[in-house]
């Protein structure tokens, strides 16, 4: 393995002026990151559900049910749409999504609570969007415990109980939830992050395969090679160099300003996040190019592996619970320089975690990288001999 800096210079010069004559990596390269991470990120800039519509269905009519109705229109996730005494109609707003949720208020619920009896109101949802229904089912919960709570306060209170004896009576088992890092629940500060990881990757992994798989279809690998003084080592470094530091300022574009202007928490060490964004971009460079040398066609490339994204996206294991998926596909999830990466970045940036706390990860990128590093080395060296042999090309002519 022969390591030439005039050779990678020369290569990467050569890199350089392939890409700015082909516009689709020109789009895929230099454009698609920026478009992408403003386009999804603005998606999620209001990152909570706030103010979502419901209707009260009141049979009771009572100070406490229009009490109950009030409440629940000042919670922040809520807005109560209407306030009628038709439940048929209530259910056929949620069915025409009118409005998301219906809660049902009896009739003689304020005579149970007064009397300490209780009472049960019903909760109908439309679980189809199950991010505003988790919201609606947290924000009807609080309010209806919180007057619930203060009926019954009132109700022992009234039968000669102390204000603390009451409280203990109402309150036997007192759970205090405390939500740790992503304290608001915001969902926009859990997907946004992931997302730019994911930018990062496949742009670099679809622009970089279709600069490999444009060299076999206009059968200039020879020329490469000759260009980087017949070393295979300068091949990778040197092609790999121009796509190196671009996604790498990427990265830090993202980790700074798409940061700020969504307002994304960053609690860890900025040098820990730098180091494994190093690893991650050489592994997705080395997997790039190792995946680009199947393909002899620029357009199959970018057919095929544009529709890559998603699915590597959900068997990460970072929007579902990489143990809940079968084993084939956790395996296939290994392959992909994403997985231990978004692993480690949520720990580190979210969490604060240091270097001890992310090791098999790294190890783990550590492991990509080296692998990349052979399985691209051989492909590219394979190819150059096949290119490089008067039998394919004799073959190539008929």
């Amino acid at each position: 393995m022969r390591l030439r800096w005039t050779a990678i210079l020369s290569t990467f010069r050569r890199e350089l002026h392939f890409i700015t004559h082909d516009i689709d990596i020109i789009v895929i390269a230099l454009f698609a990151p920026i478009f992408y991470s403003l386009f999804y990120g603005t998606l999620y800039l209001n990152k909570t559900e706030h103010s979502v519509d419901i209707v009260v269905v009141d049979m009771d009519r009572s100070t406490l049910s229009r009490a109950l109705s009030r409440n629940l229109d000042a919670n922040q996730f809520i807005h109560v749409k209407e306030t009628i005494t038709d439940l048929d109609a209530a259910q056929n707003s949620i069915n025409s999504f009118d409005a998301q949720g219906v809660v049902y208020i009896p009739d003689k619920f304020e005579v149970s609570l007064k009397s300490g009896k209780g009472a049960d109101i019903k909760v109908y949802l439309n679980t189809t969007r199950f991010l505003v229904s988790n919201d609606l089912n947290k924000g009807i919960t609080a309010v209806a415990l919180t007057m619930g709570a203060g009926v019954r306060l009132k109700y022992f209170e009234s039968k000669g109980y102390s204000f603390k004896q009451a409280k203990e009576l109402i309150e036997p088992l007192n759970v205090e939830i405390k939500p740790m890092f992503n304290t608001t629940e915001s969902y926009g500060d859990f997907l946004i992050p992931g997302i730019l990881a994911l930018i990062i990757q496949q742009t670099l992994l679809i622009a970089l395969a279709e600069s490999f798989a444009k060299e076999r279809e206009n059968n200039t690998l020879r020329n490469l090679y000759e260009r980087s003084q017949r070393s295979i080592t300068n091949i990778l470094f040197g092609k790999g160099l121009f796509y190196f530091v671009l996604f790498n300022a990427y990265s830090l574009l993202f980790f700074t300003a798409h940061y700020k202007l969504y307002t994304l928490p960053f609690r860890g060490n900025a040098w820990i996040v730098s180091f494994m964004t190093l690893l991650f971009v050489t592994a997705v460079l080395c997997l790039a190019i190792f995946v680009g040398s199947f393909f002899k066609r620029k357009m199959i490339a970018i057919q095929v592996l544009g529709f890559t994204s998603y699915p590597i996206f959900l068997i990460s294991g970072y929007s579902w619970p990489a143990a809940m998926l079968p084993v084939p596909l956790r395996l296939l999830a290994l392959a992909f320089p994403i997985t231990p990466y978004l692993s480690a970045m949520t720990r580190v940036v979210q969490m604060d975690a240091g270097f001890g706390d992310i090791v098999p990860e790294l190890f783990h990128l550590f492991v990509l990288v080296v692998l990349g590093i052979g399985l691209a080395y051989w492909r590219v060296q394979k190819i150059v001999r096949e290119e490089s042999n008067p039998i394919a090309d004799v073959l190539r002519e008929v």
